[in-house]
């Protein structure tokens, strides 16, 4: 990991259907920049210092907090449930990102390892085991919810470094594969219910705005911790922009139709309205979406749109102000309901589309507020922001914040707790409430000029996030636009731009070569600072998304990239991500689509498809099916085992051999080593250990399928001391010494030309051995490595008639036996009988002083001993040199 306070740069490899992906992850995003910044730590640490009667009892709140407890443990769990009624385990995910975030706190406030070990223990536990976000349609708040939380944990974490670079990749790559798939998905489809033809028309239906808000927290969250701009502008873009073409300000529909994207900024603050009462921030309040609904849901709401605002801000996004800082309306709306404040300013609004039934429950028209004493903990954040920093008084929020006091995080069995991460008041607390006038930052505003157009905004790429699957939405690379940041009318420019490129202009021209975080800050006459950023996503530039490929025959998956099928099968290829919303994906065969269809299959296939992603990111999927003709098969005690060639049983037990080909073969043969030309053998009384060969016929192509039937001896068995080659015999390969203390390998080698690291001196005692290598001296252990003390640990079974030996340590049913797997590591099981009988030991007889006896040895056919005298003939076994090349015999 980084170390503290520096830049650094990451680069995020991830094998894609065979090729290897680098992505440069120094993209601009502030880090930490979500909910807090260093900035924020810094200040609290200072106020500690200095004694900040406030702060230090909101620091001692979290300290004592049961689940900012550095023994503290988490449960996680490969399937989270939310919704349904039968499982429901949510409650876990929403403890464990709570303990992982109030450790996170600690260990950035006061530098306490051990809080710091905790915060990455519980997000890795949570990392390894969750796979899924599911339920009935409340999956999408857990997605949200806890998405957005673990991401603001691991923000805070990514520069520990006891967090090691590996695991943190692996965190991200779950936060893209297990979380941000659910959250856009909900965004852009809001759970099927998006698309109302012959109603409104394309418009989304049910989902009052605590579902999306906390869904765009979590992707703008997964953006700033993955370094994805696109990913963060796609969630800002569902808060900043009518997705619908719906909006009109200012309103005069009455009642108002929910006929757009709920957590939209204009459809969140439904409408605003200048009071004559007890003045709201900046002369108005503004209805909320669930003001009508119930105190509790408009809270969670307000809340959840708070965080957004105050992410962006960190970013240098000022949304706390967008659309004539409607934000601040709806808050004082929001907190004079908490308040029970009466005779607010109230539009009908109707909760309904034409695809809800008159008589459904969401079907009503609102013709009052909601009010209650629900205080969230969340306020410290407001007061903070309002009154801390921009000097803008709010009275409602101000009674509020005064009725909440010093909050804290989630704590106990209910969800609602759950829904905000707290401490507000701890993070924001200023030591002015109110910010005095010359200590207040310059408001900036965004415009841009791209492709002979001004836009004022400061995203561009990914803006448009219908459920319609449409093309990228990204900058063509190679464009230019120039970014001109904007003071307030009036506002004298002091000249003092900085630039995170390093430009010390107003405004700059970037081509857009990659995705960037362009952030300029300004400093006013006054010394203060204020900062205005603009996100720009270019096509192609974003994280590799994590493929999805999948191989069916006949609707059975049959592998993902990598199958076997039979000769004349049909298959059916699917390409996605993980993310859904591929704008494209096509194949080698000319299709285009997620799927597609190859066939019959004659012979092995390599195919490949490529699958354009929501960001433009072309990536290519390679698939490798290869055909056979046939299957072994082996029936033993009324147990058919599939894909085996080896069986071990029992003498006069009865077993049987099939070579299975499917009839879509069409015309099979099959010949036996007996002449037996049917696809099974039966041998109905075993006595020996025998290979049984079998030739299958398919058109102009066979295939030989070698079985092999032990019979294991009950004798021990005793090999005679002496040098020897421990061979493998399916892989052809030999056990070979690697060194002192590192484990022994099976690598390819020649019994007429033995290396001396494939060769082993054995001793024995009684029916036990000791294995030394001759290159080093070094001896085996019963973990397979080479060890320094010759010990006779190891025993050998013997297969009936067979030159075909089992290798193991203990005894009986502890026998732990030895097997070597496909790339000649030694596997060694625990199991009372052999499963098959894999070794050949060869004897290779005196090997003493070979090495320098085949210098300068004639390459005409002569053959010498060891001592170098000329033979007429090579001897009948033992070790002779022909060609100056050492042989076995």
């Amino acid at each position: 990991m980084k170390t503290k306070g520096l830049l650094w740069l990451t680069m995020l490899l991830l094998t894609i259907g065979g090729r290897a992906w680098a992505y440069d992850t120094e993209r601009g995003f502030r880090h930490p920049g979500g909910l807090h910044t260093e900035a924020d730590f810094a200040r609290i640490r200072q106020q500690l210092a200095d004694g900040n009667e406030t702060v230090k009892a909101a620091y001692q709140k979290l300290k004592t907090a049961e689940y900012a407890q550095a023994s503290v443990q988490t449960y996680p769990v490969e399937t989270i449930v939310r919704g349904g009624g039968t499982g429901e385990n949510y409650i876990n995910a929403a403890r464990g990102a709570t303990m992982a975030y109030q450790n996170a706190l600690r260990w950035k406030i006061e530098g306490t390892e051990a809080n710091a070990k905790a915060a990455v223990r519980i997000l890795m536990a949570w990392a390894r085991t969750c796979k899924v976000v599911s339920g009935d349609s409340n999956w999408a708040l857990a997605a949200g919810l806890y998405g957005y939380e673990f991401a603001q944990a691991a923000e805070l974490m990514r520069d520990y470094e006891g967090w090691s670079r590996e695991d943190f990749e692996t965190f991200k790559e779950w936060m893209l594969t297990v979380w941000y798939p659910g959250n856009i998905n909900f965004l852009r489809g809001r759970n099927g219910t998006w698309d109302n033809p012959g109603g409104w028309g394309d418009c989304p239906g049910h989902y009052w705005s605590n579902w999306p808000l906390c869904n765009v927290l979590a992707v703008i969250s997964i953006g700033i911790l993955c370094d994805d701009v696109f990913i963060y502008n796609q969630g800002m873009s569902f808060m900043k922009y009518d997705q619908v073409g719906t909006f009109r300000d200012p309103r005069t529909a009455n009642p108002i139709l929910n006929d757009g994207c709920t957590e939209f900024m204009g459809n969140l603050v439904v409408t605003t309205s200048e009071w004559e009462g007890e003045t709201g921030a900046y002369g108005k309040v503004g209805q909320m979406q669930e003001s009508g609904r119930d105190i509790g849901h408009a809270t969670m709401a307000l809340g959840l749109a708070v965080d957004i605002c105050h992410v962006a801000w960190n970013q240098g996004d000022d949304l706390f102000s967008y659309m004539d800082n409607r934000m601040a309306a709806g808050i004082e709306f929001v907190a004079a309901c908490t308040q029970d404040v009466k005779d607010l300013p109230w539009t009908p609004y109707k909760y309904a589309d034409k695809g809800i039934a008159w008589w459904d429950g969401r079907s009503w028209q609102q013709n009052t507020y909601a009010t209650g004493n629900q205080i969230r903990n969340y306020w410290g954040t407001v007061i903070g922001h309002y009154e801390g920093v921009k000097g803008v008084r709010m009275p409602f929020a101000e009674k509020a914040y005064q009725q909440m006091g010093i909050d804290v995080g989630g704590t106990g069995a209910t969800s609602g707790a759950y829904d905000h991460l707290g401490y507000s008041v701890l993070m924001n607390t200023r030591n002015e409430q109110l910010c005095p006038e010359d200590q207040r930052p310059t408001l900036l505003t965004p415009r841009m000029e791209y492709d002979g157009k001004t836009i004022d905004h400061n995203e561009l790429g990914g803006l448009r996030n219908t459920y319609v699957v449409q093309s990228t939405q990204t900058l063509p690379k190679g464009k230019t636009v120039t970014l001109m940041p904007q003071l307030p009318d009036g506002e004298e420019d002091t000249g003092q731009w900085l630039w995170n490129t390093g430009q010390a202009t107003r405004n700059i021209t970037v081509t857009t070569d990659k995705s960037y975080v362009y952030r300029v800050t300004y400093t006013n006459r006054n010394g203060i600072s204020s900062e205005q950023c603009f996100t720009l996503a270019v096509e192609g530039d974003c994280t590799p998304s994590k493929l999805l490929p999948s191989i069916k025959v006949g609707g059975q998956v049959v592998g993902d990239s990598v199958a076997t099928v039979f000769y004349g099968d049909r298959v059916s290829l699917t390409a996605a991500n993980a993310a859904g919303w591929n704008t494209e994906t096509g194949w080698d065969n000319g299709t285009k689509g997620t799927t597609t269809a190859y066939g019959p299959l004659t012979a092995d296939r390599d195919i490949q498809a490529y699958i354009i992603s929501q960001g433009g990111r072309k990536d290519v999927l390679n698939f490798h099916i290869h055909v056979r003709l046939t299957q072994p098969r082996i029936t033993y005690n009324n147990l058919e085992m599939t894909d085996r060639t080896t069986v071990v049983c029992k003498a006069g037990e009865s077993v049987t051999l099939q070579a299975y080909t499917p009839t879509s073969a069409g015309a099979v043969s099959y010949l036996w080593a007996d002449g037996s030309t049917t696809s099974t053998l039966t041998i109905p009384a075993v006595q020996t250990s025998g290979i049984y060969p079998v030739t299958v016929t398919v058109g102009n192509q066979t295939e030989t399928i070698r079985f092999e039937v032990f019979v294991k001896d009950d004798a021990a068995y005793t090999l005679q001391p002496g040098n020897y080659m421990i061979h493998h015999v399916n892989s052809d390969t030999y056990m070979t010494a690697n060194g002192l203390q590192e484990a022994v390998t099976f690598t390819p080698g020649d019994s007429h030309q033995p290396a001396a690291n494939q060769v082993w001196k054995v001793e024995t005692s009684g029916t036990l051995h000791a294995f030394t290598a001759i290159a080093d001296g070094t001896s085996l252990t019963t973990a397979g490595k080479s060890g320094s003390v010759a010990l006779k640990m190891f025993a050998i079974n013997a297969a009936l008639a067979l030159p075909r030996y089992a290798l193991f340590s203990g005894t009986g049913g502890a026998a732990r036996y030895w097997t070597v797997d496909a790339q000649g590591n030694v596997i060694i099981t625990q199991r009372g009988e052999p499963a098959d009988f894999p070794f050949e030991f060869i004897n290779v007889g005196d090997i003493s002083g070979i090495g320098s006896l085949t210098d300068g040895m004639p390459a005409d056919g002569s053959i010498y001993d060891l001592q170098g005298r000329r033979l007429d003939a090579a001897p009948q076994r033992g070790i002779y040199i022909i060609n100056g090349r050492k042989r076995v015999k």
